[in-house]
C-alpha cells in the first residue's frame, strides 16, 4: 500500500511537476492513516489500554466509591456483577489513529507555524486517553447500577451507535479549545502618548 500511494504520488509529479507535488503533499500524508498497521504498534496501544484501566480504577475508588478490581487490561466487580476487558479495538488502534488524523487535519488547516502544529498533533494522545476513560467510566457506572447487560448495551453503542461516538467528544472539544488558546493574540505594547506641541 505504501508503494501504491508513493507510485501514484510520483506519477503525478512526472505529469504535473514539482509545484503539484508540493500542493498535494498534505492530502497524500493522510493516506498513511488508511494503511492497516495490525500488531506493529501493539506495544504502544497496550500501554494506553493499561493507562486507561489504571485511571478508571483510580476514579472509581477515589471519587465514585465504586469497588472495582483491575487485572492488567481487565476491569471487574469483586462480586462478579460485571467483567470487561479493554481490548485493542476499543482503546488502542481505532481511537488513537482516528484522533491523530483529526488532530493533523485540524493543525495543518489552522496554523502556519510548525511549532503550533506539533502541539496540536501531540495533544492527540492525551485526548485519545481522555476519550476512552470517559467511555469506560460510562460503561462501568452503567454496569454497576444496572448490571452486565446494561453495560454491554452501552459498550456495543446503544441506540444507533450513539455511545460509540463518546470517545470523540473530548477530542473535538479539546482540539477546539487548544486551537483558540494557541490563536489567542498577545496584547500589543502601547506606546506612550507624546505631548501635543502647538
Amino acid at each position: 500500500m505504501v508503494a501504491f500511494f508513493g507510485g501514484i504520488y510520483g506519477l503525478m509529479g512526472l505529469a504535473w511537476g514539482w509545484r503539484w507535488l508540493r500542493n498535494s503533499f498534505f492530502p497524500f500524508v493522510l493516506f498513511a492513516f488508511c494503511i492497516p498497521l495490525g500488531g506493529l504498534i501493539e506495544a504502544i496501544t497496550f500501554r494506553l489500554r493499561v493507562l486507561v484501566c489504571q485511571i478508571v480504577e483510580m476514579i472509581s475508588h477515589l471519587i465514585l466509591a465504586i469497588d472495582i478490581n483491575r487485572n492488567g487490561t481487565e476491569l471487574m466487580d469483586p462480586t462478579g456483577n460485571y467483567h470487561y476487558e479493554v481490548a485493542a479495538a476499543c482503546s488502542g488502534m481505532r481511537s488513537l489513529v482516528a484522533t491523530l488524523a483529526i488532530a493533523m487535519v485540524f493543525a495543518l488547516m489552522s496554523f502556519q507555524t510548525w511549532g503550533k502544529r506539533a502541539v496540536m498533533i501531540a495533544s492527540a494522545v492525551p485526548l485519545a486517553v481522555l476519550g476512552n476513560v470517559i467511555r469506560m467510566m460510562t460503561i462501568i457506572i452503567t454496569a454497576d447500577v444496572w448490571g452486565q447487560s446494561a453495560g454491554n448495551y452501552v459498550h456495543e453503542g446503544g441506540p444507533g451507535g450513539i455511545f460509540s461516538l463518546l470517545p470523540y467528544v473530548p477530542v473535538f472539544v479539546g482540539l477546539i479549545l487548544l486551537e483558540r488558546w494557541l490563536n489567542k493574540e498577545e496584547p500589543k505594547p502601547t506606546l506612550p502618548l507624546e505631548p501635543r506641541t502647538t
